[in-house]
């Protein structure tokens, strides 16, 4: 039987079952990149005869058929040769694979995964190889890190010790591995909203658009709010070139993310009595025209712009629009608005891992299938699945895996249905476990009743004595005692499970014993007395474990505190 992700177009499966899960290549690659697929492939003098050639195809098409004589892969391209390897790997996997014939072509052109690397949790270099290496696998061909501050930009570096960095050797060794993976790395850059590390600095807080902020006890709530800078000042425009001077030499691509979201202090701050569509694509057509006469074409996220549609045509016709929404229920006027205007767009679902320590598979199973088929029904020009970690980025790279495969799946082939095949082949390939999504589900469902930024507002409120009562909702005691309950049936029912990846097992039990230990903690605040089986401490201890094994410190102190000033009570 074969598990594929993504789905191929056409698929012919013959009475025939493969004799040998190997292959023996002879042949000479022109690209390099392909030589590299190709040694990922099980090989052995005996396998069954591997060619390659070119056809007259679409770019990144290929044609696959396997028996147990020849193994032909024709592709459009080289990037279709890479693709048809990546499923020939999947069918090595299979047992009991079936001899076959594949057709197979992208729906979308642009098929992008956006990592955040900026709200708490700096990955690796090992990690990032490892999130390149998957995404390859899936078929997608672009990745984005969400930057903020966590680079070695001279205007941070008095603070990128305390939140941890990328370097330029590393963005520089990232870029490469990319382009082995035919996946174009593309830079994003915060430019004018979400700028809070650079404007709490002394140096710059005289550019905020927001001049009296009172800072939050509540860490992760006040970096979300007030980071605006002042658009009218020419000190701003120099800051923002100089950002981007040091960042656009680090990469290949032609294209660069110049963000520009959420400029909430526009409407409240310094320049609260201007017209704020105005004020806005201003200084975004300052950003713009110096990104391009540095030769690189513009992405930026549309929500300031959907409210201010008027300004669209104020903008080079070339811009890309990135079409955000995370609920299971999408705007879809918000994408034919686009479309209806023929300007590009991307649109953007999420895999709804944000404020989690594992993903919310209800919603972004919606979520990501209702974008891309409303995306794909209005000829957007692609789909960058979005990974945000607001408030501490608690989740693990391996428990948003569900939502990337997923957006990778629907990204090359939209007709793609998240049921019962979509679930057995993701169990196959990605979780090594029937149960995989069934486990996953069950988390889910008891994370749903402990809320992680709940959580922290209680924490603020017990601790620093804040007054965020309008944000927090008490958990009732008979609640607290089904989430032990039932984190504690999970977790005994994994640690039975021989089946499931390593990886994928670990993090769902670290997971598991957080969203119980936060039940308990949570029982203190609120005096109920009830059975604790987790100890707080030696589940930090996993955590930080879990953490550093796979990302750089960055901040995962903010979190240790939380949970032990609680633990403390």
């Amino acid at each position: 039987m074969l598990h594929l992700l993504p789905r191929p177009k056409f698929i012919e499966e013959r009475n025939a079952i493969l004799k040998n899960n190997s292959v023996n290549f002879s042949g000479i690659c022109l690209d390099e990149r392909v030589g590299k697929a190709i040694s990922k492939l099980p090989q052995s003098t005996n396998g069954i005869p591997l060619v390659l050639s070119m056809s007259d195809m679409p770019r990144e098409a290929y044609e696959l058929s396997a028996s147990n004589d020849i193994i032909t892969i024709k592709g459009g391209d080289n990037a279709g040769l890479f693709y048809g390897i990546q499923t020939l790997r999947q069918i090595l996997s299979c047992e009991d694979a079936v001899c076959c014939n594949i057709k197979d072509c992208p729906d979308m052109k642009y098929r992008g995964f956006y990592h955040d690397v900026t709200r708490g949790k700096v990955p690796t270099v090992e990690t990032l190889k490892e999130l390149i290496d998957n995404l390859a696998y899936y078929k997608m061909n672009s990745l984005q890190l969400y930057v903020e501050h966590t680079f070695e930009f001279k205007e941070y570096a008095d603070s990128i010790e305390r939140t941890g960095y990328l370097t330029a050797d590393e963005i520089r060794e990232l870029d490469d591995y990319c382009y082995d993976n035919f996946i174009e790395f593309i830079p994003s850059l915060s430019t004018f909203g979400h700028l809070y590390e650079l404007l709490e600095k002394p140096q710059y807080k005289h550019l905020r658009e927001v001049e009296d902020l009172e800072k939050e006890e509540m860490f992760w709530h006040n970096r979300m709010h007030h980071h605006t800078i002042d658009p009218t000042s020419d000190e701003s425009f120099e800051i923002i070139k100089s950002l981007i001077d040091q960042y656009v030499p680090l990469f290949r691509s032609n294209t660069f993310n110049i963000c520009c979201d959420e400029t909430f202090d526009l409407s409240i701050g310094k320049h609260k009595d201007f017209d704020t569509g105005k004020l806005y694509i201003d200084f975004v057509k300052k950003i713009i025209d110096y990104v391009k006469s540095k030769g690189k074409t513009v992405m930026m996220w549309a929500d300031i712009l959907l409210q201010h549609p008027e300004c669209v045509d104020l903008l080079p016709d070339d811009v890309i629009f990135l079409n955000w929404h995370y609920e299971k229920n999408i705007p879809v006027e918000n994408i034919e608005k686009f479309s209806k205007m023929n300007r590009n767009q991307i649109v953007c679902p999420g895999t709804s891992t944000w404020s989690r320590l594992c993903e919310n598979i209800e919603k972004s199973r919606e979520n990501i299938s209702n974008m891309i088929d409303c995306g794909y029904r209005n000829s957007a020009f692609g789909v960058l699945n979005t990974n945000w970690g607001d408030w501490g980025n608690p989740c693990s790279l391996e428990l948003a895996m569900f939502g990337l495969v997923l957006g990778a799946s629907k990204s090359w082939n939209v007709d793609t249905s998240c049921g019962k095949t979509f679930n057995d082949d993701i169990n196959y390939l990605v979780y090594k476990d029937n149960k995989g999504v069934e486990y996953l589900t069950r988390l889910d469902k008891i994370h749903s009743k402990i809320d992680w930024n709940n959580f922290a507002f209680i924490y603020s409120n017990v601790v620093y004595k804040t007054k965020y009562d309008s944000y927090i909702t008490y958990p009732y005691e008979s609640t607290i005692q089904d989430v032990i309950k039932d984190c504690t049936e999970l977790i005994t029912t994994l640690k039975t499970d021989n089946n499931m990846d390593k990886n994928y097992l670990e993090e769902m039990l670290v997971a598991c014993e957080g969203i119980g230990v936060m039940a308990q903690l949570l029982a203190k605040v609120c005096k109920y007395h009830i059975e604790k089986p987790f100890d707080t401490i030696n589940w930090l201890s996993k955590y930080r474990k879990m953490w550093i094994k796979k990302n750089k410190k960055s901040e995962i102190k903010e979190i240790e505190n939380m949970f032990i000033s609680l633990e403390k009570l």
